[in-house]
């Protein structure tokens, strides 16, 4: 599973569901969706974030505190798709 872009896909899903939201706010499916897409965000984050640091400083604490500056940028070969570099092959 490439974590990166589950994170980036489903976070653009959400910001499109809300916006249809904004003004559909009675339309049950569309806000069934929404919370679908919210859980499986927030697990996609938390399984990233696991794997490879906070992507966001709202999402730091004391275990993984300044971790991005201590492990490679993912275009430094480090955590491209949820694993580490010798774990993936993204060619």
């Amino acid at each position: 599973m490439n974590n990166s872009m589950d994170v980036y896909e489903l976070g653009f899903a959400l910001v499109e569901v809300t916006l249809f939201l904004d003004t559909h706010p009675d339309n049950t499916e569309a806000l069934e969706y929404y919370h679908q897409l919210k859980h499986r965000y927030e697990e996609a984050v938390r399984e990233y974030e696991t794997t490879c640091a906070p992507l966001t400083i709202d999402r730091v604490h004391g275990d993984n505190y300044w971790m991005w500056v201590k492990t490679p940028w993912p275009w430094e070969g480090g955590c491209l798709c949820g694993t580490m570099k010798n774990d993936c092959n993204t060619r």
